[in-house]
């Protein structure tokens, strides 16, 4: 993709869009090669995964080269990589040969990574940040002679500077400034010898008050003693609170010396890179204001613009290239914009390509060159997802939002907690707003609930104005996707304090959550406190007079560091070309023993389907465009249903990887899997207690339930509906009521009556003889558990079912410390549901001792086992 000499058109036009693993992409970088002038992109996802992207050297039809992982799992990151800095981008001045072809990557797990350029192998980690690695940059030295150095922007409200030496796969820590305001965003600056460089750091800034202030852009000095081993750091200047929101991002133009700051309030400040004051603002040119999250600048002084990538999806492009603030291009995208980043060129021009990334997972590049443009059919693909995206956000809710609501012909059992609560319930396939009336006991109808706010929309089965997605990086490095309901003329502070509270947050996130809020839903901060001091405060501002004075501290619930779970673990061990092989020819062999004849797979399935479908299976990093056939399915079902537990289980082994894979495991399967998943129970169950000898049935059967968890949507869905249904039959077969009464309780008699077995059959393996069983059984209720605590209305019945399997492992005496692990974290994962179903639990947790005995069976478990059980402990 070479510079062309084309007239440059007006505005920026769709040129390239990539689809990565499917995840988020959070960052990227890129860069040319010297042996072909091609040009490579490196970038990160929210999965932890790594993806190359060689595109093609002349403005041809050649399709892009897309390497998904390069070097295999070597490049898996625990969680999401949101940095990524390659050599190849340090100037020609620069000794990036010292370096040799690196690239960096910067972790939530608070890891930074170098990584081979060319084989994609980890060299080596650096550890020093205690939260998320959030921004890198390189600090160049005046010429050739000097080695580059990385310095890293961090979550834990530090900047570290790195020096790194590829030859023996060691580094250094030089030097690390703290003391700044939450999130740091560094770059580089041009150094004034090679022992004296400079950098650029910037805050996202602390609550005070309500409102949040202190984000601060500061410019260092750094004095390296001759060998480099020493650096000592001098604050040059700094410039505090020009933004009225957190400073989400920082760049360095060279060509106009100036430092470029973006930040939550929806503006560019352009500074000097002397002593970092602004010199001009780029505002949003629209009524609303988004929460700029990254930047850049391309160009050269002819055609300059400056880019910023917004949280709300949209991407602004100021043209800059005479000095003045020209009207701004606004080019949508179907989800939040991570980063913005320069194309880089491939000859000696300065490219004004862009490249964007965006949470649907797509990487899209975006040019002026009339030779660059996407084909019509892929500018109307991208186009139509752009509008869909925001249809999507302006219709109220959806089918499957709707289908979870209580129906309305239910609404009597309903009650209501106060005067005018507002619920929403289902009927005729609508959703229907009800308040409630305390005085007559009643819910009166209010109508039904529409899309005419683009934010509003349910949760819990409340009506907001502004229902948000909140994305919280916790302390681990994990990632929640949470939502926060907010209506319009509360006290964002007081939602976000609330919301900190009932997901057992951490208090530092108080006020970028209410900054969030306040963004999102258009509104200014109320002012607190101002009318009790004279000053008119929120009456003169038009707030309700209630915001006159400041909100009663609240407690703060405490967090723990290792629950609730998050997640699911997987058994995905044997999901390559050669497990599945061995599968596969297990099953041949068994095809010609199963008898009648009508059972056994034809030689079509046996042979062809089964190969096309163990090929699929095996290339993992391309699940997220491969797809599963209904015919591939059906050899599954038939094997499983009909084989037997002889024969069945690997069948039971080839549905256990299935169920990993995005298309077998999408919604329209969830009929399927509920028939595999309750025949693979009746299987299991029928071995009664001598269950505890068996391996194969019982293994099996537990991984293909931890693992429905994380492949889709349908086979989780089918799991807890079992878990619903069969505290109700089990509650039939107390009563002594014949089984045909499930019927008139539930819609599928069949169902119903496999899906009550699932935690017996936990229940019965967890006593087993064989380690391997053990675990999976651990796994599959510790993936339960964190299922039953994301959902919206945990009932205590299927939490009561968890302390049973537990309370079982805890006592047998069996389990070795791994599995041991993992039950104490789904107890403790249930102890900690919200409201009173989460009190109800302890209250029966505590009846049992099972924090004395957690304790107690931890003792021999190592340390792991001890802290989650102390956790436990804390709880109750």
């Amino acid at each position: 993709m070479e510079e062309s000499s084309d007239e440059l058109l007006n505005e920026y036009i769709l040129s390239s869009q990539l689809l990565t693993d499917g995840e988020p992409v959070r960052c990227v970088t890129s860069s040319t090669t010297s042996s072909n002038n091609s040009i490579e992109l490196l970038a990160g996802s929210q999965g932890g995964i790594v993806s190359h992207i060689t595109l093609p050297t002349s403005n041809n039809t050649d399709e892009p080269k897309l390497e998904i992982q390069p070097g295999d799992s070597k490049t898996r990151h625990p969680f999401g990589v949101v940095a990524i800095l390659s050599t190849a981008s340090l100037s020609s001045t620069s000794s990036n040969t010292e370096l040799g072809l690196l690239y960096a990557t910067g972790c939530k797990d608070g890891i930074i990574r170098i990584m081979d350029g060319n084989t994609h192998q980890l060299k080596f980690e650096m550890n020093g940040h205690t939260n998320a690695v959030t921004s890198l940059s390189w600090i160049e030295g005046q010429d050739n002679t000097s080695i580059p150095w990385l310095v890293s922007g961090s979550w834990d409200g530090t900047a570290k500077i790195w020096n790194i030496n590829s030859t023996s796969n060691t580094y250094d820590c030089l030097c690390t400034l703290d003391n700044h305001e939450n999130t740091v965003s560094v770059a580089g600056l041009p150094c004034e010898s090679n022992t004296v460089r400079k950098l650029v750091t910037v805050s996202a800034g602390v609550a005070n008050g309500n409102n949040i202030t202190g984000h601060t852009v500061r410019i260092w000095k750094l004095v390296s003693n001759g060998s480099g081993s020493d650096v000592k750091s001098e604050l040059v200047t700094k410039v505090s609170n020009d933004h009225s929101g957190p400073i989400r991002d920082v760049v360095y133009d060279s060509e106009t010396h100036s430092i470029y700051t973006c930040s939550n309030d929806g503006t560019v400040k352009i500074r000097s890179a002397i002593d970092g004051k602004c010199t001009s603002t780029l505002a949003y040119p629209g009524n609303d204001t988004p929460m700029f999250l990254s930047l850049c600048v391309v160009g050269n002084w002819k055609n300059k613009a400056v880019i910023a990538g917004s949280e709300d999806g949209n991407v602004v492009i100021w043209d800059v290239s005479d000095g003045t603030n020209k009207d701004a291009q606004i080019i949508g995208h179907p989800g939040t914009v991570w980063k913005v980043a320069p194309l880089a060129s491939s000859d000696s021009s300065s490219s004004c390509d862009f490249i964007t990334t965006c949470n649907d997972g797509n990487i899209r590049i975006f040019t002026r060159s009339p030779s660059k443009v996407a084909s019509t059919s892929v500018i109307e693909a991208f186009d139509k997802a752009v509008q869909e995206s925001k249809a999507t956000r302006s219709t109220g809710p959806t089918p499957d939002e709707i289908a979870k609501l209580p129906q309305w012909e239910m609404n009597s059992l309903t009650q209501g907690r106060s005067e005018g609560q507002v619920q929403v319930f289902q009927r005729d396939g609508k959703a229907i707003a009800a308040q409630w009336s305390a005085s007559s006991q009643t819910w009166i109808e209010v109508g039904e609930v529409t899309g005419q706010n683009a934010n509003a929309g349910t949760l819990n089965g409340q009506t907001y104005d502004h229902v948000l997605p909140i994305e919280i990086d916790v302390p681990s490095g994990g990632v929640q996707t949470l939502q926060i309901g907010y209506n319009n003329g509360d006290n964002p502070f007081v939602t976000a304090q609330n919301f900190i509270d009932e997901h057992m947050l951490n208090q530092g996130y108080l006020a970028q959550i209410a900054d969030y809020i306040r963004q999102r839903a258009g509104e200014s901060a109320p002012t607190l406190g101002d009318a009790a001091s004279g000053g008119g405060g929120a009456a003169s501002s038009g707030a309700p007079s209630s915001y006159s004075s400041a909100p009663t501290p609240m407690e703060v619930t405490p967090t723990y560091d290792y629950l609730p779970m998050k997640g699911y673990k997987s058994f995905d061990a044997g999901v390559d070309k050669k497990g599945l092989t061995k599968v596969i020819m297990k099953i041949r062999e068994f095809n010609n023993e199963v008898s009648p004849l009508s059972k056994q797979l034809s030689s079509n399935e046996v042979n062809d389907v089964l190969d096309t479908l163990s090929n699929t299976l095996s290339i993992t990093n391309r699940y997220h465009s491969s797809t599963i056939s209904d015919m591939e399915l059906a050899i599954i079902h038939k094997m499983v249903t009909q084989w037997g537990a002889k024969h069945a289980f690997p069948a039971l082994d080839l549905a256990r990887m299935a169920v990993l894979h995005p298309d077998a495991a999408s919604a329209k399967r969830r009929g399927y899997w509920e028939e595999v998943l309750g025949s693979a129970l009746d299987m299991c169950l029928g071995m009664g207690e001598s269950i505890v000898g068996e391996v194969a049935v019982p293994m099996l059967t537990m991984r293909l339930i931890a693992n429905s968890y994380k492949g889709g949507s349908s086979a989780a869905g089918s799991l807890m509906d079992r878990y619903v249904t069969c505290f109700a039959y089990l509650l039939l077969c107390y009563l002594r009521l014949p089984l045909t009464h499930v019927s008139s309780y539930f819609l599928s008699p069949h169902s119903s009556y496999l899906a009550c077995r699932t935690l017996k059959c936990a229940q019965l393996c967890a006593l087993s003889n064989n380690k391997n069983v053990r675990l999976s059984v651990a796994t599959a209720v510790l993936n339960t558990s964190s299922y039953i605590h994301s959902s919206s209305s945990p009932s205590t019945s299927e939490a009561e079912c968890i302390l049973d399997v537990v309370g079982t492992i805890l006592g047998c005496g069996k389990y070795e410390s791994e599995p041991i692990v993992r039950s104490l974290m789904a107890l403790g994962t249930v102890l900690l549901l919200p409201g009173s179903c989460g009190m109800e639990v302890k209250g029966l947790a505590k009846e049992r001792s099972l924090g004395s005995t957690a304790e107690r069976v931890a003792s021999e478990h190592g340390e792991l086992a001890k802290s989650v059980a102390k956790e436990i402990s804390s709880i109750l």
